[in-house]
């Protein structure tokens, strides 16, 4: 069993990249300058050979200097970096091309209004954002995968702040934090945060067969989610490997009979999909409108999807009768692939979790 100490101080070494020399990537350019964990190990992003480097010196929606001009038709892989600190208004969508690193390590760079788009976009690393208030229904904070362009794929998302403030993370004003859809495969999501947000993550959004998004692969670690409602994530077919994540007082958002139909759980697991939820905490305090909900259930099966929970920890301060594994019949027969950095689910790693996940580098 491995001590927490060394992987807070991993994360810390993140926070190096930006204050060296112009962030160069250790291999000079042939991989990312951090650890990348999971399905996504193999994640390039922007550093390839032959790279250029695009500094935002804007904070204005579109023009020279932009974020958008940045991810405008690059000529090659591009890292994208930043020389401002503040707020994007975004006035559409940013569609993310393939081929890239946006890197906000060494700055405090906040997206709002709209969410990022991964339509068909391969070889991504989004590093050290916040997304916050996205204010249309159907609008996602980053979806990846598209109906048209199809899959992404080798895609990274660390260090990434969601946050909805007042009731802009209801389900009534917007749609997921994040959605991997159509496919999409070898995906690391990391030291990611998500703060009141209704709806965290779904995986597979039923537009698609069972014999493309089975093809989806993510592997998630090390994120925070607190105050949020519900799919942490909700899984459609495909794998999921989950470990060392803090699960703090997901709640319902309003009665269940109310339109927008609301529900509240844990991490769900369906229509064939694998999941695998490790070493992790779950704290929650009763709440007046759970009656007739599933808000208690902590982990959960339906429609023939597995989960496999182990070493899962209710936090000393959870008051709720938590449920574990409710409506999971059977093991998901799957083996990590991969490596992992385990560490225990302890206070140690809730106080980890709690101070460095988001866009803290």
């Amino acid at each position: 069993m491995l001590d927490a100490g060394p992987t807070a101080d991993a994360g810390v070494m993140l926070d190096a990249g930006p204050s060296t020399d112009a962030g160069a990537p250790l291999d000079a350019g042939l991989g990312p300058d951090f650890p990348i964990e999971g399905f996504g190990a193999a994640t390039k992003g922007g550093w390839q050979p032959g790279y250029d480097e695009y500094f935002v010196t804007t904070l204005n929606d579109s023009g020279p200097g932009s974020l958008r001009e940045g991810l405008n038709n690059p000529p090659g892989p591009r890292l994208v970096r930043f020389q401002v600190d503040g707020t994007i208004t975004l006035l559409s969508s940013l569609l993310v091309p393939s081929n890239i690193t946006i890197d906000g390590r060494g700055h405090s760079i906040t997206l709002t209004n709209r969410g990022l788009i991964l339509a068909g976009s391969d070889e991504v690393i989004i590093t050290n954002l916040a997304i916050v208030d996205v204010n249309l229904q159907s609008e996602d904070g980053l979806r990846i995968g598209d109906p048209t362009l199809g899959p992404s794929e080798r895609v990274v998302v660390d260090h990434v702040t969601f946050r909805a403030t007042g009731n802009n993370g209801d389900s009534s004003h917007v749609d997921e934090a994040m959605s991997v859809i159509f496919g999409s495969k070898d995906i690391t999501l990391a030291w990611l945060r998500f703060e009141n947000w209704e709806k965290v993550l779904l995986v597979g959004n039923g537009d698609a067969s069972q014999m493309v998004d089975a093809a989806i692969t993510i592997s998630w670690h090390h994120s925070y989610f607190k105050g949020t409602g519900r799919r942490h994530p909700q899984a459609r077919y495909g794998i999921v490997d989950l470990w060392d994540c803090f699960f703090d007082d997901w709640h319902m958002y309003d009665w269940l009979y109310l339109a927008p139909y609301r529900e509240s759980f844990g991490a769900q697991s369906q229509d064939l999909a694998r999941m695998r939820v490790e070493q992790s905490l779950f704290r929650r305090t009763p709440q007046l409108k759970d009656a007739l909900s599933q808000a208690n259930d902590a982990t959960r099966c339906e429609t023939n999807g597995t989960l496999d929970g182990v070493g899962l920890v209710t936090t000393s301060d959870s008051t709720a009768p938590l449920v574990f594994g409710a409506g999971c019949t059977g093991s998901t027969g799957w083996s990590r692939p991969y490596p992992v950095t385990l560490e225990p689910a302890n206070a140690t790693l809730r106080a980890l979790l709690e101070t460095l996940a988001g866009n803290t580098l």
